[in-house]
């Protein structure tokens, strides 16, 4: 990852509205007391250790939601990738939850990326219908990247049948995964 985004804490957040942080500082909701003390970490780039104390909290949307961006920027795509789809989507369907909120959403498409899955990706940012939020505009983004760095005949087979090579490699230039809390 060349870029990396800036994170601040949840007293100094300013997000501007092209941010893929979303500003919640007036919100009157608390911050989970095991997210708070996963944050010490998560602000020292340690995300393994972040992980290891979000995993043993409950099964509250914003803690998974913590958890699944720390698994991504440790490099754990496949397990963001389960945790995601075990809060996201209803038991035993591809359809999604009524309820979760959009980043939620853009981050496990983010995590079907980064797992080599640009289809699922793609098929979750549809679904959102905020193509102009600027973390989908990334995404998009580095889907077409990836895209023109196929071989042309893997090109033409993703572009007429929507087929990834297996076991493709991702490339992000950019943090993977948004904090709803920042």
């Amino acid at each position: 990852m060349s870029a990396h985004t800036q994170i601040k804490t949840p007293q100094q957040s300013s997000a501007s509205p092209s941010s893929p942080v979303r500003d919640t500082s007036n919100t009157a909701t608390p911050l989970h007391p095991v997210i708070q003390k996963a944050w010490k970490l998560i602000k020292q780039d340690n995300y393994l250790g972040a992980a290891n104390i979000l995993v043993t909290a409950n099964r509250d949307p914003q803690v998974r939601n913590t958890l699944g961006v720390c698994l991504m920027r440790a490099g754990r795509a496949e397990s963001a990738v389960e945790l995601y789809r075990a809060f996201v989507l209803m038991p035993g369907t591809l359809r999604e939850r009524p309820n979760i909120c959009n980043a939620y959403k853009r981050n496990f498409a983010t995590a079907l990326f980064m797992r080599g899955l640009p289809s699922g990706a793609l098929a979750v940012l549809k679904d959102i219908r905020e193509p102009d939020h600027p973390r989908a505009i990334q995404l998009y983004g580095a889907i077409k990247e990836w895209e023109k760095s196929l071989p042309w005949y893997r090109r033409l087979d993703w572009i007429l049948n929507g087929t990834e090579p297996a076991n493709c490699t991702i490339s992000l230039e950019f943090e993977p995964g948004e904090f709803d809390f920042v």
